[in-house]
């Protein structure tokens, strides 16, 4: 059952697990690499049309995203993260409600950050304005590896922030006016992590002992688990409910 979510990514689901490795090796076919919505990691970089398509955008937004999301793929982190770039003050990538949004203004970009939905929402608070892209990319570099290097396990940025004392003003001063030294070992390390980069999709399919772990019946290669069953709905096949 296939759904194209909110969040702009590609659901796929009811998938047996011994089906999982065919799948993967067609999506790879095609272009398509992990996005880790499995892993505690980024999931993705939301964004707007952007000045490419709207007479409102100020900047080209899914550019930037696509920069973002491909720098940061794969990194996991003591919880999900969610990112976002709009290209305008009107937010329709709704930036400020991730972990770390970016706005296009007249003389560059504003950066927020800890921004949070689900049951407890939280807006993003402002890091940096009017700043250039590679600053951007700077700054947001050192707030995730001071998130990974302080964090507790499970705890999303929103909530990071605020038990931190001294909240968005000593994050600010942290990240920006590095006021622990910490700026030059925070950015080598992060870009260790993306020069280590792999598609752990394309890691499983070709490593045989991953591989023979996405089976139901380790005496059994090959065999169903034969308690999942599928109905239609809305022209499309999904695991049906249990009963």
């Amino acid at each position: 059952y296939t759904k194209i979510t909110g969040g702009q990514r590609i659901d796929l689901f009811g998938a047996h697990l011994s089906d999982l490795p065919q799948i993967w090796e067609q999506l790879i076919a095609a272009g398509f690499e992990s996005g880790h919505a499995y892993g505690k990691s980024l999931r993705t970089v939301k964004s707007c049309v952007g000045s490419t398509w709207c007479r409102f955008g100020l900047h080209d937004s899914v550019s930037f995203a696509i920069r973002i999301e491909e720098r940061y793929r794969g990194l996991r982190s003591p919880h999900k993260l969610k990112g976002g770039v709009s290209g305008c003050i009107r937010e329709c990538a709704e930036a400020q409600s991730k972990d770390f949004g970016i706005i296009a203004t007249e003389k560059g970009w504003n950066l927020m950050v800890c921004g949070n939905g689900g049951s407890k929402p939280q807006h993003a608070q402002l890091l940096a304005a009017d700043i250039d892209s590679e600053t951007c990319i700077r700054y947001i570099d050192r707030f995730l590896m001071f998130y990974i290097r302080t964090a507790d396990t499970l705890t999303r940025t929103a909530t990071w922030l605020n038990k931190m004392e001294g909240g968005i003003d000593y994050l600010r001063n942290v990240v920006v006016n590095d006021s622990l030294n910490m700026a030059a070992q925070w950015e080598a390390e992060m870009q260790v992590l993306v020069n280590n980069y792999k598609c752990e999709w394309k890691e499983a399919i070709e490593n045989n002992d991953i591989r023979n772990r996405f089976q139901h019946f380790v005496n059994a290669p090959g065999e169903k688990d034969p308690s999942v069953r599928f109905e239609n709905m809305r022209e499309q096949k999904k695991v049906a409910d249990w009963k």
